[in-house]
């Protein structure tokens, strides 16, 4: 019986440290899209969900110095994608489209969130 009531309090403290204090936390901060460098090495950002809303925009590989480079695919009106961030110009975003688990870089003005 030592060894759980050891367990619990451990478990207690944790939940002291982090903050947790019940139900009321249970609820998931909102995400917002945060600005990145467009690099590989930005800290990981949660995805958001989006639907493009050009008549048909290009999903590029490669997005450096406000220029899109390397086009992958042109993605109809309404293509569900995930937005993990926008550039810190604003101009773009890392986006994975969901139908082939592509990343890549779209324009901001083509795609809306849900």
């Amino acid at each position: 019986m030592r060894g759980k009531r050891v367990l619990l309090v451990l478990a207690g403290a944790v939940l002291a440290l982090t903050g947790i204090t019940g139900p009321a936390s249970a609820q998931p901060d909102p995400i917002t899209a945060l600005a990145g460098s467009g690099t590989v090495n930005d800290p990981w950002v949660p995805m958001r969900e989006a639907h493009t809303t050009c008549e048909s925009t290009t999903l590029f590989g490669n997005y450096y110095g406000g220029v899109h480079r390397d086009p992958i695919v042109v993605l109809p009106r309404g293509t569900w994608i995930g937005v993990r961030y926008i550039t810190g110009d604003g101009r773009s975003a890392d986006v994975l489209w969901h139908n082939h688990s592509q990343w890549g870089f779209m324009l901001r003005s083509c795609f809306a969130f849900d």
